[in-house]
Formats: structure tokens, C-alpha cells, sequence
């Protein structure tokens, strides 16, 4: 059991932290539009992208499952850390008792 929720909690971990990057970014780049030129044409297409990213749609395709997906992964990271973090703690303890 404990392995298969390390896998778990490591694929989780992997998945999650990708898409809460690619929202922290796109997020960074909506707060400080200077970094991608705001005043020019060619940077509002690509602020409009950024924003359609951060947002959850690309064209008029939804991608609103993709961010679904990245905090599910940090609620299935969050859980499974603390359950390792608590079941270790009562393994060490009970090694103290037994000796």
C-alpha cells in the first residue's frame, strides 16, 4: 500500500507541479505585461494567448480540465504527503517502544 501511494504521491507531484508552473507564469506575465511588450501588436496577440492559457481556453477550446487536473493533483499531493509524513512518525515511534 505504501508504495503504490509514493507513486502516487510522486506522479501527482510531477503532473501538479507542471500545471500550477505553467499557471504561475502565465499569472507573472499577465501582472507585468511590460516583460512581453504591451504596447506593441504583436505582444497583445501574444498577451491574448497568455490570458486564454491562464484563463483555461485556447481558441474555442476548453482547457478549464487542464487546471482542474493540476489542483487535483496538489490536493492528491497534499493528502498523501501528510499520510507518509504521519504513518513514518508512527513507525519511528513504535521502533522506540520496541527497543
Amino acid at each position: 500500500m505504501y508504495k503504490i501511494l509514493k507513486i502516487l504521491h510522486h506522479t501527482a507531484g510531477l503532473v501538479g507541479s507542471l500545471l500550477v508552473l505553467l499557471m504561475a507564469i502565465t499569472g507573472i506575465l499577465l501582472n507585468h505585461r511590460s516583460l512581453i511588450g504591451y504596447s506593441s501588436n504583436t505582444a497583445f496577440e501574444l498577451q491574448k494567448f497568455i490570458f486564454a492559457l491562464h484563463s483555461g481556453s485556447v481558441g474555442n477550446t476548453s482547457i478549464v480540465w487542464l487546471t482542474d487536473l493540476g489542483a487535483i493533483c496538489m490536493i492528491v499531493l497534499s493528502i498523501s504527503g501528510v499520510w507518509m509524513w504521519v504513518n513514518l512518525l508512527f513507525k519511528k515511534r513504535r521502533g522506540k517502544k520496541n527497543e
